[in-house]
């Protein structure tokens, strides 16, 4: 099945919201409380109109199986990342970094000169997937953090 990373549209907002509400997604945030929906459709308008803020969806095939954000500072992308109830154990988390990183790589207007993703010592899912794809681990005492520079 033909995987690919889409950008993210107004009809997205109620998915999220309930994949960012999953309990495992939850438990791996930095913020464990749970996600009041005002408040996450404040937030979506608010990351959509945001030409700093890049929300994709990994589909497979017309599936969506997972979400990747980059939050853009300067010249650095912070990476925020999460794959669909049902859709786990699947490899899509280390595929959808890759594919990111791909499309880093390949545009070259883009500003980001470095990606960033923090994980919790206890996610080892995540840090997989940041390790596949090449990330350097620098082990932080409070979480993991995996970064890139993008080449072009």
């Amino acid at each position: 099945m033909s995987l690919r990373l889409r950008a993210a549209e107004a009809a997205d907002r109620d998915l999220l919201f309930e994949w960012a509400n999953d309990g495992l997604v939850r438990a791996n945030a930095f913020h464990t409380e749970r996600i009041p929906y005002e408040r996450h459709v404040r937030w979506f308008e608010k990351i959509m109109a945001d030409a700093d803020v890049l929300q994709y969806i990994l589909c497979a095939g017309d599936v969506p199986v997972g979400q990747l954000r980059l939050n853009i500072e300067g010249t650095t992308a912070w990476i925020d990342y999460s794959i669909a109830p049902g859709q786990r154990k699947k490899g899509y988390g280390g595929a959808m970094l890759c594919m990111m990183q791909e499309q880093l790589a390949a545009d070259k207007t883009a500003r980001v000169t470095k990606a960033i993703g923090q994980v919790k010592y206890k996610n080892h899912a995540s840090a997989r997937a940041f390790e596949r794809c090449g990330f350097v681990r620098r082990e932080l005492p409070e979480y993991l953090q995996y970064e890139w520079d993008v080449q072009k």
